[in-house]
């Protein structure tokens, strides 16, 4: 848990001096230095697995997969080209734009370091242990600990206490208070998601049975560690705001309903499988939501789909 937390803050620290770019002249090579040295260190991750394999053993004792030197260096590419191309374009003194992303601003460079290096690691963490071996000791505590990271990554990352006030950061992400309608818009979406999941579960375990069985018991085994109802309410609140906040508020305004999507499936690792189609339809369905409804709805709809599907694992569960 300490070391998630660290990880947690050594991104939120490196997107906080993002956000000084243009506006302090240390702020954009300072921000290039950490990230070279991120990158750095992933390459040098690569080459030392690759050339002293045995080395691997001092810290997993099962042996290292054999391309994971190759996932590593991809990793290590992917993050050095657009950084590298971000070095050169300032050098040139051009600024190119992609949308309302300003490919070489500090900012960018960083959320796409952050982006490459977090689903880099979850992909690796896939292959070296199968779904089944892994386990989560805490659930509840890591689910706070993250969300908790989510909220003020995207709070930081529109720019709050730099670029913008926090009623400025409220408008950007689209928060304001939570009204009837949207709590009834939002029970009936996080209802549609269930019956969603349900059908398209049903054909996936047609083709996909075993990757899909991994996948519901590896969740079976964070719900039974969760403190009963109160527990799962919980999980249900934590993950619908801090998801929300991250994926729909502060980055499905810049990067579009679809890709937020794509990356919102991406980053559940328990779902590196066929039903990752379900996360990413569930992911539109949310972004859809907060598009015409308001992210206040998205947060509600996130929270009461994944408390049902947690009450429904727990009934079924119970003995008779």
């Amino acid at each position: 848990m300490i070391e998630t937390m660290l990880v947690f803050l050594a991104a939120l620290g490196l997107i906080w001096l993002a956000q000084f770019d243009g506006r302090k002249r240390w702020a954009r090579p300072l921000t290039y230095l950490f990230l070279s040295a991120l990158d750095l260190l992933v390459l040098l991750a690569a080459l030392f697995i690759g050339l002293a394999p045995e080395a691997w053993y001092a810290f997993i004792p099962s042996p290292p997969p054999r391309h994971l030197p190759i996932m590593l260096l991809g990793i290590g590419l992917l993050l050095s080209i657009p950084l590298l191309w971000a070095i050169w374009n300032d050098v040139r003194r051009r600024t190119r734009y992609l949308g309302t992303l300003q490919l070489n601003h500090a900012l960018t460079q960083t959320a796409w370091t952050l982006l490459v290096f977090f689903l880099g690691s979850n992909f690796i963490l896939f292959t070296i242990k199968p779904l089944s071996e892994l386990t989560i000791e805490a659930p509840l505590r890591l689910l706070w600990i993250q969300n908790t990271a989510f909220t003020l990554i995207a709070m930081v990352g529109v720019g709050w206490g730099v670029r913008r006030s926090w009623p400025e950061v409220r408008t950007r992400l689209g928060l304001r208070t939570l009204r009837w309608k949207d709590l009834w818009i939002g029970f009936g979406m996080g209802l549609l998601m269930l019956i969603t999941t349900a059908l398209l579960g049903a054909v996936l375990i047609l083709f996909f049975g075993e990757d899909l069985a991994a996948s519901s018991a590896f969740n079976q085994q964070i719900l039974e560690k969760l403190p009963g109802i109160a527990g799962i309410l919980m999980m249900g609140a934590l993950s619908g705001i801090g998801e929300e906040m991250l994926y729909r508020g502060a980055l499905q305004p810049v990067l579009g309903l679809t890709l937020t999507s794509f990356l919102f499936a991406l980053s559940h690792i328990q779902y590196f499988s066929p039903s990752i189609v379900i996360i990413f339809v569930l992911g539109l369905m949310l972004g859809f939501t907060k598009k015409k409804w308001g992210l206040p709805t998205a947060i509600w709809m996130h929270a009461v789909y994944n408390s049902l599907v947690g009450l429904l694992a727990l009934l079924a569960t119970a003995p008779n």
